[in-house]
Formats: C-alpha cells, sequence, structure tokens
C-alpha cells in the first residue's frame, strides 16, 4: 500500500459500519497512509451502515495531517439504490475531473 500511496494522487476509503465505525481493517489503512503522508490531492469515502455510526467523522479524523481536498462521501444505508449507484457514478466522475484538470488524465 506505501508503494502505491507514492504516486497516488487520490484516496477513496471504502469501508462498512462496524460498532458505529469504520472496519477496521480501514482504520489501520487510514491511519498508516496519515503517518506517511503522501503527496494526495483529494480523498473521499464509500461506507455502507445499518443504523448510523460515526464512520465519515472517524475516518476524516484519521486523515487531518494531509493536506487534501475532501471530496463529499457516498455512504449509503442498507442495500444500495438507484440513487445510491447514480452517486458512486457522480463520485467517479468528480474524481475523473479533478484528475483531469491536474493534467493527470489526457483528454
Amino acid at each position: 500500500m506505501a508503494i502505491a500511496l507514492v504516486d497516488a494522487a487520490s484516496i477513496i476509503v471504502a469501508t462498512p459500519t462496524v460498532l458505529s465505525g469504520a472496519h477496521p481493517v480501514a482504520v489501520q489503512s487510514v491511519f498508516l497512509t496519515n503517518a506517511l503522508k503522501p503527496k494526495l490531492k483529494f480523498a473521499s469515502m464509500i461506507g455502507s451502515y445499518g443504523w448510523g455510526g460515526k464512520t465519515v467523522d472517524q475516518i476524516t479524523g484519521l486523515l487531518k495531517n494531509l493536506k487534501i481536498e475532501f471530496i463529499p462521501e457516498v455512504n449509503i444505508k442498507g442495500h444500495p439504490s438507484d440513487k445510491d449507484l447514480n452517486s458512486l457514478d457522480e463520485l467517479a466522475d468528480i474524481f475523473y475531473e479533478k484528475h483531469k484538470q491536474l493534467g493527470l488524465i489526457g483528454g
């Protein structure tokens, strides 16, 4: 993961909510990312939950040492609806445009 972060412009953390917080493996990964301080420009989160929680706050808090633009997350309650799937498409489009503006994507 550390090697992948060297050249990464963005990070999207995808995690389910477990006991009102992010999955422990996601927490560990985000903690490591924050400690390594890669030159990321953008971050977001994709999450799922059943009855609420603090996952979004937890993940953004763990990335506090990075100077990044947070793109609004997609946090889905239960089984994803068509609206939720459209939100994921919109998130992908936002990252595409951000990377294109940086000259990372041609066209």
